[in-house]
Formats: C-alpha cells, sequence, structure tokens
C-alpha cells in the first residue's frame, strides 16, 4: 500500500541551514515514556527516538514545545521516524510560532508527510516562508498507525534562513479528492486560503484537465496530481498545496467466477443420477457494477441461472456416460466477461482409490506455515459410488529438523464448504513429542469431498517443535444408504464454562429442514480446555461434565464428557507428559471423536429448536463474576481469569435419495478464518500493557505462553471494548519471552510480549 497525501509548499524560501540543537531547550510536551523520553528527538542519534505511549496512555494531537535558544528566521524542519519501526510514523502536522512560549496563535504552516510505502523510514524536510521567531510547537495530528495511533520521533530539529522579509505564512486547507472511477462525471475541488486571498488551480500531471475548479477525466485511467495555489502578495508568502487522486479504467473489471467442477476425476455413478455443479459468481469493482447473466452451457444446451451475486447450484443428469463439454459464463453490466471451461468424463466405472491431499505439511512456530496452513485440493466426484470415506492423518516429527512439539497441542482441519462456510472436518490434539497415525470416518462430509476445494489446517504450536502432518482421503466403493447428503453447521465456537452470570452461552438455533430429507442427525464435537488451581475442579479440561441436547425443550441426549486416555484411544503411545489422564471430550495423541445424536424423529416438526446445554451442576466459583469469591479464602485469586472453555462444533447431517435443495434457511453464515492484527504497548515493558485489537466481534479469549508454550495467564472478554481496555499485570512474572494468542469464534491471532 502506498500512502500520498497533501503537501504544502512555499516557493519563496532561500536554502535553510539547520538551528543548532544544542541551543534547544524542551517547554513542553503531551507525553512520553522513561524508555523513549522527548529528549531522544533531539539527541543526534537516529538509534533512539521519542514515543508517545507511557502506562497512562496518550491521545492525538501530541506536541512538543521548543525554545530556540534565541531568535531565528524559522523556514523549516526536518522529520525523521524510527528507522527500526516504521508502523509509528507521523502523517499530519501543525507547526506553531511565539514569541514569549506561551501564546502560540493560529498554526504558521499546516500539512502531511508523504510516505511512498509502508517501510518508507526517510527524512522528511518541509520548507516555509522565514518568520523571525524564538519558540516553535510541533503538533502531530495523525498517524500511520490507526489503531492506537503512536508515533515515533527519531530525530527533529528546525530550519532558519539568512533574513526574513516580514511577510506572514498562510496555510492552504485543500478538501480531499476520493479516487475515481474513469466513467465518473465532472466534479469541483474546493481549497480555501487563511489569508483570504483566492485560489488557482492546475493539473500538474495525469489524465484530466480543470477550467478554474471543476475537473474533467479524458475516460483513461493513471494517477492525478491537482495543485492549488495561493500567489501571495506584500503581506504574504506563497502557497502551494499538492494532491493527488487514482483513475481507476472500470473496463478492467471483470466478474469472478469459480466452480468446484474438475477435470482431475471423471464424475463416477453406476447410474445415471443428478450431480450438483457448484459456482460461484460475483462483480469485481465498484459497487454500481452487477451480473448481468449467469450462464452454463452442457453439449450445446444452455440454461440461464440468473444475474444476482453468490453461489448457485445447477443440478445436472446427464444424457449418457462419456466426455461433456460444460461452458460456464458470467457477464458484467460494463461489458466485461468470464468463462471457464470444464470436459468432464461421466462413467459407471467405480473403483475403491485413496487420494492425498496434505503431504509433508510442516506446521512449525515462525516457519513457513507458522500454526496455520492453507491449500487447495481436488478429490473424487461421485453419487451412488461410495459407501465409506476414511480420513487417514499421518502426524511425524518434522523431517528437517526432527523436532515434534514438547506439548500435546490443539488442532483441527477445515475444508471450504460450496456456500463458502469453513466446516470442521478433524479436530486433532496432538501427542507429547512424538508422531502417530490417526483414521476416522468421515462419511458425513461425503458431499463436501468432491472436486476442486480448500482447506485449511490450525495447530496451537508455539516454537518448542512442529509437526509434519499428511492426509489422505480412502474411498471405499460400495452402494451409500442415501445418494445425496447435506452439511448444515449450527454451531462453531469457543464458549467460557461455569460463569455465574452465563451458565448457558450456547445459542439456541431454529432449524428448519428442507424438502426431500429422510435421514438426519446431529454431529457434535465438544472438547473442554483451561485448569488449574482458580478453575473450580480443574475444568475444563479435567471436569467430568454432563451436557445435554434439548430439541424443543425436550431432552433427547445425554453426553458424558469424559474421554479416557488410557489405553490410548488411537494406539498413540511413547508419549511425553500426562497423556494417560483422562479429559474432556479429547486425549493426547488422538483425533477427538463426535457425539452422533439421531434427529430423524425430529423431521416432520419443521422448525425445530435446538439448544446445547451445559452440565447445569458446574459453577466456576473463582470466576470474577461470582460474587461470593473472596481471593485468598474462598479462591487463591478471584481476578485471575484463568478461564475454563469449550470448544464447540456442531453440524446437522442429512441424508436422501433425491436432491436436496440449496442451504437450509435462516442459519448464520459462520466464518472464522480472520487473522486478527494484535498490537501490545508498551512492549517491552515491565509487566503493565494493553492491547488493541480490531473488527472484534462478540466474546474472546486472551491466552499468554510461556517459551517454551506452556499457557500461565487466561482471559475471557466480553467484546472488543473490554479487550481493549483491560489493563494486563504480569509483574512479578520473570523476565523474557512471552506469546499472546487471541481466539475469537470469528478467527484467531498472535503477538510476541517481552516482559523485561
Amino acid at each position: 500500500m502506498v500512502i500520498i497525501f497533501s503537501i504544502s509548499i512555499n516557493t519563496n524560501t532561500r536554502a535553510s541551514t539547520p538551528i543548532p540543537k544544542s541551543n534547544y531547550t524542551v517547554l513542553n510536551f503531551s507525553s512520553d515514556n522513561t524508555t523513549h523520553p522527548v529528549a531522544h528527538a533531539f539527541d543526534n542519534s537516529d538509534s533512539t527516538w521519542w514515543a508517545l505511549y507511557n502506562d497512562a496512555g496518550f491521545s492525538l494531537p501530541a506536541f512538543v514545545e521548543i525554545d530556540l535558544g534565541s531568535a531565528y528566521n524559522v523556514s523549516g524542519f526536518v522529520y525523521t521516524p524510527n528507522a527500526a519501526n516504521s508502523l509509528h510514523r507521523a502523517i499530519g502536522y501543525e507547526v506553531y510560532f511565539s514569541h514569549d512560549g506561551v501564546n502560540w496563535g493560529t498554526p504558521e504552516t499546516i500539512g502531511n508527510f508523504s510516505w511512498t510505502s509502508d517501510n518508507d523510514v526517510s527524512k522528511q524536510e518541509k520548507s516555509f516562508g522565514a518568520v523571525s521567531t524564538r519558540y516553535v510547537k510541533m503538533v502531530y495530528t495523525s498517524s500511520t498507525n490507526t489503531n492506537f495511533g503512536n508515533i515515533h520521533t527519531g530525530d527533529l530539529y528546525f530550519l532558519s534562513d539568512d533574513e526574513s522579509t516580514g511577510q506572514k505564512n498562510q496555510t492552504i486547507n485543500f478538501s480531499n479528492i476520493s479516487d475515481k472511477f474513469t466513467d465518473a462525471p465532472s466534479f469541483n475541488v474546493n481549497a480555501v486560503a487563511s489569508s483570504g486571498l483566492d485560489i488557482t488551480y492546475s493539473i500538474v500531471s495525469g489524465p484530466a484537465t480543470i477550467s478554474y475548479n471543476t475537473i474533467t477525466l479524458n475516460g483513461t485511467g493513471g494517477l492525478v496530481e491537482v495543485m492549488a495555489e495561493q500567489a501571495g502578495n506584500a503581506d504574504y508568502y506563497n502557497a502551494q498545496v499538492s494532491q493527488t487522486f487514482n483513475v481507476t479504467d472500470i473496463s478492467n473489471f471483470t466478474p469472478i467466477l469459480s466452480t468446484r467442477l474438475t477435470e482431475n476425476f471423471p464424475i463416477e455413478m453406476p447410474q445415471l443420477h443428478a450431480y450438483p455443479i457448484y459456482i460461484n459468481a460475483k462483480m469485481s469493482g465498484p459497487s454500481y457494477l452487477a451480473l448481468n447473466n449467469v450462464n452454463i452451457e452442457i453439449d450445446d444446451t444452455s440454461f440461464n441461472l440468473g444475474s444476482s451475486e453468490g453461489d448457485y447450484t445447477f443440478w445436472w443428469t446427464p444424457s449418457g456416460f462419456g466426455v461433456h463439454t460444460i461452458n460456464i459464463t458470467a457477464s458484467g453490466s460494463n461489458g466485461s466477461s468470464a468463462s471457464i471451461t470444464r470436459n468432464i468424463n461421466v462413467t459407471n466405472t467405480v473403483n475403491s482409490q485413496t487420494v492425498t491431499t496434505m503431504q509433508d505439511v510442516v506446521i512449525e512456530f515462525n516457519g513457513t506455515n507458522s500454526r496455520w496452513f492453507n491449500g487447495s485440493y481436488t478429490l473424487p466426484q461421485h453419487v451412488g459410488s461410495y459407501d465409506k470415506i476414511i480420513a487417514k492423518l499421518k502426524v511425524e516429527c518434522p523431517s528437517a529438523t526432527g523436532n515434534c512439539d514438547d506439548w500435546d497441542r490443539k488442532g483441527y482441519i477445515n475444508i471450504k464448504a460450496p456456500d463458502g462456510n469453513w466446516i470442521e472436518l478433524i479436530r486433532y490434539m496432538t501427542p507429547y513429542n512424538v508422531g502417530c497415525n490417526h483414521e476416522i470416518d468421515v462419511t458425513d462430509y461425503a458431499s463436501l469431498l468432491q472436486g476442486e476445494f480448500d482447506m485449511q489446517m490450525f495447530i496451537d504450536t508455539w516454537g518448542t517443535g512442529g509437526w509434519q502432518i499428511t492426509l489422505d482421503f480412502e474411498y471405499q466403493k460400495g452402494t451409500p444408504e442415501y445418494l445425496y447428503s447435506q452439511v448444515d453447521e449450527i454451531w462453531d465456537g469457543t464458549f467460557p464454562l461455569g460463569n455465574p452470570t452465563n451458565l448457558q452461552p450456547v445459542p439456541t438455533i431454529n432449524y428448519k429442514y428442507n424438502n426431500n430429507i429422510v435421514n438426519s442427525h446431529l454431529r457434535l464435537m465438544t472438547t473442554g480446555h483451561g485448569w488449574g488451581q482458580n478453575n473450580s475442579q480443574n475444568a475444563a479440561e479435567f471436569y467430568d461434565a454432563i451436557n445435554f441436547i434439548d430439541v424443543d425443550g425436550n431432552e433427547i441426549f445425554e453426553q458424558d464428557i469424559e474421554k479416557r486416555c488410557n489405553p490410548n484411544p488411537d494406539n498413540c503411545y511413547g508419549q511425553q507428559g500426562t497423556w494417560y489422564n483422562s479429559r474432556a471430550g479429547w486425549c493426547p495423541g488422538a483425533i477427538a471423536r463426535p457425539d452422533i445424536i439421531d434427529l430423524t424423529d425430529e423431521i416432520g416438526s419443521n422448525p425445530i429448536a435446538l439448544e446445547y446445554r451445559f452440565d447445569p451442576n458446574y459453577i466456576d466459583e473463582c470466576h470474577p463474576n461470582n460474587p461470593d469469591c473472596v481471593s485468598g479464602v474462598t479462591c487463591p485469586d478471584c481476578d485471575d481469569n484463568f478461564a475454563a472453555i469449550y470448544l464447540v462444533d456442531a453440524q446437522v447431517i442429512n441424508f436422501s435419495n433425491t436432491p436436496i435443495l440449496d442451504q437450509t434457511l435462516g442459519l448464520d453464515f459462520v466464518d472464522n478464518t480472520i487473522n486478527y492484527n494484535i498490537e501490545v504497548f508498551p512492549n517491552p515493558s515491565k509487566g503493565k500493557f494493553k492491547m488493541n485489537v480490531s473488527n472484534l466481534t462478540g466474546g474472546s479469549i486472551v491466552s499468554i505462553h510461556n517459551i517454551s508454550g506452556q499457557t500461565i495467564k487466561n482471559y475471557i472478554f466480553e467484546n472488543e471494548e473490554h479487550l481493549n481496555t483491560y489493563p494486563f499485570n504480569m509483574e512479578g512474572y520473570p523476565a523474557g519471552v512471552y506469546f499472546i494468542s487471541l481466539e475469537s469464534n470469528s478467527g484467531t491471532g498472535h503477538f510476541k510480549l517481552i516482559i523485561k
């Protein structure tokens, strides 16, 4: 991203020389901190800097007032950011003069620094008409760090001219010009000089013309620079402001078109049946551009699918076995189009087969795949051909280093559904420092494990080794009980356990069955995490809870969460650590197995209310929300916040012998793929710090891990404001490197924390 802003220029200035910083005295400033004080802006060292943030925080605008030591004809200044950290650079600035260091009046100049890239830390020199003064004030009005606005000043000094003409400086306020498209109509620009004198405008460069203050685009794309100028007079120096905006060619935008249909595998069906062709189409560019049409042509027969953006499902019954040519075309309102052609072989020859997706993928903290891996794969396309699909997960120590992670880490493998939703396919808990092999029946996901798709894997590893992953799918030839299936996400999130003010945090879902469904079950995956002296009964990891599934207020399933880990359910032995202890829904070195709850009898009751109730007998007596908790009496520390949580994922799996129509109505789309940008300040610190995270929806859990990856702190936050205003305090913990992780129902993030 290139940051380009207006620049204020005065063209009457002579060559300027630096005013010696040895004469400067800092009179006043808005804020600094003990590690990076304001004096560092004037110490002639590029390796130190003035930082605005301190334990009390700060807010913009920020300022520093300086006594130059005597009167100079001040004609400019030079600002240099922190060369080692480009995140915290100033953008907007104002400069004030004073003859007494108390009364500052109106700005002598205003403007914005022009940064050419996100990594630009170059010296910024700004000039204006020379004015005799002794006292100057630099004001920062905005920062490249949009979240909490800290600004670093590596160096700051002022310039002087040999003489002053006695004229005053004037500033120009030039209203922002937004980026345009080539079909934009003529528009007016507006600038006002502080002197009140008239402004003239000109096009410096780019595909546009200007008449007085009206700009007309010439129909081609490019960068336009516009100059607003006031020529000055006997009382005022002249002034100029340059502003740029980008013009984008509207014809460059085309529809974005994709399909899961692949030529890598035939469509296998013992008899000719309807097969779903999944298509996603949307128009790129400005919002007023639209899709005109989505069309599919098969063997010279054309079908108009509509003009709305989003997902399409076209049920195609082939006319016969053999190769068929399928053309998919999306047309845009600007005359552009996008097309996909697939030559698909339809065959009644079916053989059992094993297909590899992820192969020797290494997930290692700060490696190529640091905690996350994303890939695209293709799998067999079929109807009525396979009665079982087995996922085979091979987990090894990384071949390059041989270092498995020392700890048991939670992980999961997700697959992207045709509607864009991410569905958890496998939840896995790594073993302690060894590799193992695992299998699980994933036939429930047969409708998703077809064609071209995206897959992702997450392992919560923190630098004490890593994992090497291979995932195969074994398709076993056979006649399934039902030709078609469907997966609907019900719950996918992290929920606190035992919060006295919210004992049942999982929302009730009103689920409506589509037509033609004849068999249905709920596939429920729950694993408990978090434990310690401040969680009653070592919940959630080691608490044997009894949870319940209700339909329309009636209990239909009792879930005993405890899983016996010795013997290991996946025969994963040779582990270190406490692998043998039973846990809540999982075991180290094993795939966590779901509970299957039959819902077939509920199909006729449309809609149904699905409710997941946590153990009503469990309350975390040490929870901060427990009003009866007394630190040191009823609990070691009522404010510890070491949270007990359940990771819950559940889908309704439906079956039919006729095509199942579209996604079930009334369900929320669950997107848990956000990678949060976490900021911590100050960092390093002595233990007290704050965090800043943007675009956080709903609650979240923040965990702090030591250098070996052990979790030492857990915090639960209700919303973004709660997190961003919370005063973290780790005073008393050993100095060193720690890691912060954030999990919400929408994504994850991590950050390195340094305690001095």
